[in-house]
């Protein structure tokens, strides 16, 4: 009898172990999957995202041959074509995209939007343009906004 009390303890410890674990990874994957995804878009390259329900292209082009300088970053949204110019630095040391993207929830319809990020003069990336979920379009944010360019490479 003592044995099988012993299994009973520590097969209650094993339950608690594992819901804990499950408990944790649960936590952790919404965190992840409420975060930003921030990603860097390639150099010359046409990028489709679903954006609520609507079809959305981004095609980006450097307008340079060399390892830097200017860019268009070509958004196809419901047809509408709108062009934003760009810039992008590839040389040894640096890896600035014409532009990057991420999701968040802009328009506060509790659906995620795609934000366009660009090179800013004083370095680093700001974004200023969004393609709501609502409708699909190209909209100018309220507030522009700003971060520091990651260290990564390109990498985030």
């Amino acid at each position: 009898m003592p044995q099988r009390e012993a299994l009973g303890f520590f097969g209650m410890l094993n339950r608690i172990a594992i819901l804990f674990t499950v408990c944790l990874a649960a936590v952790f994957g919404v965190g992840l999957w409420l975060g930003e995804h921030f990603r860097a878009l390639e150099y010359d390259g046409v990028h489709i995202f679903r954006v609520g329900n609507q079809r959305v292209s981004i095609k980006t082009k450097s307008l340079a041959s060399g390892d830097n300088g200017p860019a268009e970053v070509i958004i196809d949204c419901l047809g509408a074509q709108t062009k934003l110019q760009s810039s992008f630095n590839a040389d040894l040391f640096s890896d600035v995209r014409p532009a990057y993207v991420s999701w968040e929830d802009i328009d506060q319809d509790w659906c995620r939007d795609l934000v366009i990020w660009k090179p800013s003069s004083l370095g680093g990336l700001e974004a200023s343009e969004f393609v709501s979920s609502m409708d699909g379009k190209l909209h100018v944010m309220k507030t522009r906004r700003q971060r520091a360019l990651s260290d990564g490479f390109g990498y985030w």
